[in-house]
């Protein structure tokens, strides 16, 4: 375990290839027989995390994420609190389909156009994008990752897999809470950073 997590630190090899090694290794080692060394691949849970990412890239490819850029300039107007808002809202609902990197990596270059626009500095509203995106991916078993591992964890101990909306038990009032506390605070408590460019 120290040896891979100092190969995946080290960066010299890719990340796939480190992976695809582990299996490998623990085969000669004598740790897993050679139907467990592939026996993941074939994983419902794994399948299930790639065909999330096909999901985003077509979202992408499509240009439903540059639509709704264009609507969140139109919405916004020259209110900052407006961006602000929609922008947390927007990346929510976005977490759950592409993935919380996917909605920032999408809605990053309008904010921070939008933001420059407003006269602003993008910091007060990327802060915001940040965490409402980790609050969105809340709301959906799709939202990360993790939520399908824990959900397969469960089901495997006998509890049943969660539905497909029972985490937005703790995403909405997760979400509802950090939109208030940047409504209401964010003035206050994100950092002004101007850049030099």
């Amino acid at each position: 375990i120290a040896g891979v997590v100092g190969l995946f630190i080290w960066g010299r090899l890719p990340v796939m290839l480190v992976a695809l090694m582990v299996p490998i290794a623990l085969f000669f080692s004598g740790i897993l027989a050679l139907d467990q060394v592939f026996s993941g691949f074939g994983d419902t849970v794994i399948i299930f995390i790639a065909s999330l990412f096909v999901v985003a890239g077509g979202l992408e490819a499509s240009g439903v994420t540059a639509w709704v850029g264009q609507w969140l300039s139109r919405a916004v107007g020259s209110s900052p609190l407006k961006l602000s808002i929609f922008t947390m809202l927007i990346a929510a609902l976005l977490s759950p389909l592409i993935s919380q990197s996917g909605a920032v990596a999408a809605l990053v270059p309008v904010v921070i156009l939008l933001a420059l626009r407003l006269g602003n500095s993008p910091s007060k509203f990327l802060m915001p994008l940040a965490f409402a995106s980790a609050a969105g991916s809340k709301l959906a078993l799709t939202g990360t990752p993790k939520n399908v591992l824990v959900s397969d964890a469960a089901s495997d101990a006998g509890y049943g897999p969660f539905g497909f909306f029972e985490f937005a038990w703790v995403g909405v009032p997760l979400l509802l809470g950090t939109v208030l506390v940047i409504a209401i605070l964010g003035r206050r408590l994100l950092p002004e950073r101007q850049t030099a460019n």
